[in-house]
């Protein structure tokens, strides 16, 4: 797994890439939580490049929500995979995300 942020507008971006899972979450826990601390207004996580996520990363990305939404913050997936998709729905954290499907919508 690969992470890089960058920033677009107001929205600071966590570009995650390869596959997420029990091995190696803790890297993206790290990542999440160093821009979660309130010094951003929006975080946003970009999945365009992440094949597969198991469990443990769907958490990591609810606390990173959860510790937006505790600083008035707010948190977001960006272009996620079918794959990843599907697996959010089967657990309705679809509803629980704010999903963008461009890079567009957040302008």
């Amino acid at each position: 797994m690969e992470i890089e942020f960058k920033d677009i507008g107001e929205h600071k971006i966590i570009e995650v890439s390869g596959e997420v899972d029990l091995y190696n979450v803790s890297e993206l826990k790290k990542a999440l939580f160093s821009i979660t601390d309130g010094t951003y207004p929006s975080v946003i996580v970009d999945m365009q490049y992440v094949n597969y996520m198991d469990s443990s990363g769907i958490g990591a990305l609810v606390a990173g929500q959860k510790k937006m939404k505790a600083h008035n913050g707010k948190f977001g997936l960006l272009n996620i995979h079918d794959d990843v998709l599907n697996i959010l729905k089967l657990a309705t954290l679809d509803k629980f995300f704010k999903i963008y499907e461009s890079e567009e919508e957040l302008l």
